[in-house]
């Protein structure tokens, strides 16, 4: 069974077959010549590895390394931490919600103009960041921060690979994920040396020229011609027409809430970990150079994962979801139950997982919903992803003010895993990729 596609459009079942899925449509052939379109030529071979480099500058400069500088800032400029939290939060809410509308932008504009754009806004706001003269100010400047997240930030990397590799997309994901994948393996030190050298605000400026002056320039020489088994799938539409209708018949389908639901409880979960994972881990009495160890391991373990990823038979890539999630559900069980070193055990289980979920993320809307508008699917699935990913160490605090504790922000980290296996688990079987579709799926 095929994954129904959303668009009235030709949708190939697999790469070089859009002819006959043009001709299953059963609209009339023409006799009338038409015109020859201009011959396909490989894409660069070094892409993905200039992708994996600009996202590692990207990730680590605008996400990994905030919560290096709320100690120097609150010491220099008396903010407190509450506050310097919420200028961060800010600029993940204003990502949430430019997700969509970037999403349809990629659709109709060369992907270099979006990313280098986004790279002059990151410099930009850095600089502004570093500069920083009073509150309202450091508010202010996480909306350009914020935009620069969403139009650099994995997502529109994800459509530029889909674009130029078409439906085999799969192992170039694999290298940019890997490569980004050491994005806070590398830049938490280097922000950490930085700050101790030279300042935050010297640090910032130096992460303010990388954006710059080296992803700025090498997004902008992103130039490639769509892969045939992408551009045969896209329909000509006049700005305002396409787009949204195929975003109004997503959300009126079932399967696309489930995958959205799946991502967002995983979301919720990363995001959980990220605020709270080092308070949680001393609470269970975990020594301080172990605690560390354990959140190193998340990192490298995620590499693991997408290696692994890499071996596997790209048919049908997302059916791999289910063996993942499980894993990951037993990772968060031994976070939940495990004290000493089966927390180390939790820590490379979850990351292995987590890995592996990043890509199935760029697979997902392809795979499971439509080959139409790649990009203004995936902005509209990464909304409300990203909304929750905002709030999540918010909500975090809450249940530990309400419980006293962190068992309960455990144990809802352990229900969201099994909610994302069980909602992806259903969106696999409508699609006929997991036992037998229910009738009339």
């Amino acid at each position: 069974m095929t994954t129904p596609d959303l668009s009235s459009g030709p949708r190939p079942d697999t790469a070089g077959s859009a002819p006959a899925a043009a001709s299953a449509t059963g609209a009339a052939e023409s006799t009338e010549p038409q015109p020859h379109p201009a011959p396909w030529s490989e894409p660069p071979r070094h892409l993905a590895w200039v992708l994996g480099l600009t996202e590692t500058i990207s990730w680590g400069t605008l996400y990994f390394t905030f919560t290096v500088f709320i100690e120097p800032m609150s010491r220099t400029l008396g903010y407190g931490k509450p506050f310097l939290a919420g200028g961060y939060s800010l600029g993940l809410l204003v990502w949430a919600l430019c997700s969509f509308a970037v999403g349809r932008l990629l659709d109709r504009a060369p992907a270099r103009w979006v990313m280098g754009s986004g790279s002059v806004l990151a410099g930009l706001g850095l600089m502004l960041w570093a500069w920083t003269p009073n509150p309202t100010l450091f508010l202010l400047m996480w909306v350009p921060l914020g935009l620069a997240m969403a139009t650099t930030l994995y997502e529109p990397a994800f459509v530029v690979l889909r674009q130029a590799y078409g439906d085999g997309y799969q192992k170039s994901i694999v290298i940019v994920t890997l490569v980004a994948g050491f994005a806070s393996t590398i830049f938490i030190p280097l922000a950490q040396w930085l700050v101790l050298h030279i300042g935050w605000r010297g640090t910032l400026l130096i992460f303010a020229a990388l954006n710059l002056l080296v992803c700025a320039p090498l997004h902008a020489r992103l130039r490639f011609r769509p892969h045939p088994t992408y551009a045969s799938v896209q329909p000509v539409a006049p700005l305002g027409a396409g787009s949204p209708g195929i975003a109004t018949l997503a959300l009126r389908d079932p399967v696309f809430w489930a995958v959205v639901l799946a991502f967002t409880a995983l979301a919720v979960v990363a995001s959980l970990l990220g605020a709270h994972l080092i308070p949680m881990l001393n609470e269970k009495g975990l020594p301080v150079g172990e605690q560390l160890m354990v959140a190193a391991l998340i990192g490298p373990a995620q590499v693991i994962g997408r290696l692994a990823m890499a071996r596997m038979p790209s048919r049908q890539p997302v059916r791999i979801a289910m063996p993942v999630y499980l894993v990951m559900c037993l990772g968060l069980l031994t976070l939940a139950l495990g004290h000493g070193k089966w927390l180390m055990l939790a820590a490379v289980l979850y990351g292995c997982a987590n890995g592996i979920n990043t890509m199935l993320r760029a697979m997902a809307m392809p795979e499971l919903i439509s080959r139409h508008h790649y990009a203004t699917l995936n902005g509209l699935m990464m909304t409300p992803v990203l909304l929750m990913q905002a709030i999540a160490p918010w909500l975090g605090a809450l249940m530990w003010s309400a419980a006293g504790g962190y068992w309960l922000m455990l144990w809802a980290m352990v229900l969201l895993g099994l909610a994302a296996l069980g909602a992806f688990a259903y969106a696999l079987r409508r699609r006929g990729m997991l036992g037998a579709p229910p009738a009339g799926a």
